[in-house]
């Protein structure tokens, strides 16, 4: 649907029933629009469901001489632990990942090295211009 000008996608997740909302973004939108022509009965990718990928993505795994058990459901794990390095709230990503426990969330996101730099950092400049001009004697 079209929101303020900007595509969203509205739907309800298949396990949990949980509404959810997903704003397709640049990338995304290119893909879609890449497929238009082989649009079916008003689908974006017609026939694509769990199964279809996973068999094709465990045999490029394997062919590629990957010995971990990769599924195609990393990727929510992957997208979270990106979304949050890259600072989107907890709050955000569990709501697009269909959870109805924010605990839920936290299993899946790992925080990084790097997140944890980023967020201490950032307190410390908060911190900075809280007490500036404040000097230890």
């Amino acid at each position: 649907v079209e929101v303020n000008g900007e595509k969203w996608i509205l739907s309800k997740r298949h396990k949990t029933k949980v509404p959810f909302q997903v704003k397709l973004l640049d990338i995304p939108l290119q893909i879609i629009e890449r497929y238009r022509p082989m649009q079916k009965d008003n689908r974006i990718f017609p026939g694509l469901n769990y199964w279809s990928i996973c068999k094709p993505l465990k045999r490029m795994i394997k062919e590629c001489g990957i010995t971990k058990n990769i599924s195609f459901h990393c990727a929510r794990h992957g997208f979270a632990t990106l979304a949050l390095c890259k600072g989107m709230p907890i709050e955000s990503v569990s709501r697009v990942l269909g959870h109805t426990n924010i605990v839920t969330t936290q299993i899946y996101a790992k925080i990084t090295t790097q997140k944890l730099d980023n967020d201490l950092t950032m307190f410390g400049d908060k911190l900075s211009k809280t007490f500036n001009g404040i000097t230890m004697s």
